[in-house]
């Protein structure tokens, strides 16, 4: 969002340095100059005028303040919405991500913990997946029962939703 508050702050300021200056030969202007007979310059300075210029270009600056300070208003408004927005967007999609992508993390962890802990079944061979509370179970076993078993410890665990069995039943000891 642009604004011409700066461009018109910069014209003022460059206004009161250069009229004077610029203006000097001017009949309306604050300053007046002109050589004698001499050839010696000869200044003259119309109080009065000058007064009016400074107000004039006070009353400049005080507008050019009020549309900045407008503009800044504005601005910070706008990045008021915009964080707003941000917030809500954290609180309605990404904290319910995360929290889930902890949730899932969490299960398969416990999964697996339990798996290498029942001697029932030789969990070196077996993954653990996890996606919305469903746990995917795949790799190998070597006994159709170490691969039932593996189901009923994924299930019993808190959180899961439900199970997909994968295992490969070799047949043989795995490893």
């Amino acid at each position: 969002m642009k604004s011409p508050a700066l461009p018109t702050l910069a014209a003022a300021c460059l206004g009161v340095v250069l009229i004077p200056l610029i203006a000097c030969n001017n009949p309306d202007s604050a300053v007046h100059a002109e050589r004698d007979a001499q050839g010696n310059t000869q200044v003259h300075v119309n109080g009065e005028k000058v007064d009016q210029n400074v107000a004039r270009a006070n009353a400049e600056f005080k507008s050019t303040g009020e549309q900045i300070k407008e503009g800044a208003d504005k601005a910070g408004a706008a990045i008021q919405r915009g964080a707003d927005k941000v917030q809500t967007q954290v609180e309605t999609k990404v904290v319910p991500a995360a929290k889930e992508l902890l949730n899932d993390s969490n299960i398969t962890a416990t999964v697996k913990t339990k798996l290498a802990g029942d001697p029932a079944i030789n969990a070196i061979y077996v993954n653990v997946d996890t996606s919305h509370g469903q746990v995917t179970l795949s790799g190998k076993v070597a006994l159709a029962e170490q691969k039932v078993e593996a189901e009923k410890v994924a299930r019993k665990v808190e959180g899961v939703t439900s199970v997909v069995n994968q295992l490969v039943v070799t047949g043989t000891p795995a490893g």
